[in-house]
């Protein structure tokens, strides 16, 4: 209840009519958060943490297109890193 009016324009966004706005995030938030705090760290922590930055990204920018904009900058970032740091492992060797 706390973040009611936040979880509301997420479900707004997302095209949720009346209470399903509130519930249907929430739940996701819950279930997100419950993966993450999980004992081990895997590839669905990994996605939780993916599928709660994208409903922090909706509320703040509520448009899909620059939520893809951005999940793309980010994208670009992890991948430069991982050449570059597999150029600079094959370096060393």
């Amino acid at each position: 209840m706390v973040l009611k009016p936040q979880v509301e324009v997420v479900g707004q966004v997302l095209g949720l009519p009346g209470l399903f706005s509130w519930i249907v995030p929430t739940l996701i938030v819950l279930i997100c958060v419950w993966k993450i705090g999980s004992e081990k760290w895997n590839f669905g922590d990994l996605l939780a943490s993916f599928v709660l930055i994208v409903l922090i990204l909706l509320y703040y920018y509520q448009d899909v297109s620059q939520i893809f904009l951005e999940c793309s900058r980010i994208m670009l970032g992890v991948c430069l890193g991982a050449i570059v740091v597999t150029a600079a492992n094959a370096g060393k060797k």
